[in-house]
């Protein structure tokens, strides 16, 4: 069993949605809770990253985990996931977004599988062509070069991908897994939002 920490990056700023998404209900749980009911199957802790202090008291979290404010501000993802690696007492760390209600823990079991002899710096999932780069397995072996590209101000989530080894996984690779496709859904607008209750009325009709 590998440990591992799961991270979650919260900044807050919902632009697109216009409210926090992290707090609206999907299914009658807000998606933030829903993210850390599923890492808490696959993480021996978890850590949320945060922009402020005062985002800790906003999200009103009860259950035990770690809040980290972000070292590197207005940096987008690539600085809150630095933050959370920097933090992280494990090899290995799962970072995820805070707007994913459907995160599907077996499919997180899948890419743990894939740490084996020949062990890569992360490990990513593509879907529909784009890296998942906040769905991703990623190394404590990436700080340094993480940090690199934010004092850089170079803030693309996989512009050091070129320096590490990187395993990439394909459609084909896990699609089979039940719940994979929806593990990526996030929800950045209010359209989007409705999607993701209409999802979670047809999963409980199931």
């Amino acid at each position: 069993m590998t440990h591992l920490t799961g991270i979650i990056l919260a900044g807050g700023r919902s632009r697109r949605l216009g409210r926090d998404k992290a707090v609206q209900s999907v299914g009658g749980i807000r998606i933030i809770d829903r993210v850390i009911a599923r890492l808490s199957d696959v993480a021996e802790s978890l850590t949320v990253v945060v922009d402020r202090e005062e985002r800790a008291g906003e999200l009103e979290i009860n259950e035990k985990v770690e809040f980290i404010v972000d070292r590197y501000p207005d940096s987008g993802s690539l600085g809150g996931l630095y933050s959370g690696l920097q933090a992280s007492t494990t090899t290995w760390s799962l970072v995820v977004a805070c707007d994913m209600p459907f995160i599907a823990p077996s499919l997180i079991q899948y890419m743990l599988s894939k740490l084996g002899t020949e062990t890569p710096d992360v490990v990513i999932p593509k879907f529909q062509g784009r890296l998942q780069t906040t769905h991703a397995l990623y190394r404590n072996t990436c700080l340094g070069h993480i940090e690199e590209r934010l004092k850089q101000r170079s803030l693309r989530m996989d512009g050091y991908f070129s320096d590490i080894e990187v395993c990439t996984l394909q459609e084909e690779d896990f699609l089979y897994i039940e719940g994979s496709k929806e593990s990526f859904f996030n929800v950045n607008t209010p359209t989007d939002l409705q999607v993701a209750r209409d999802m979670e009325k047809n999963v409980s009709r199931d």
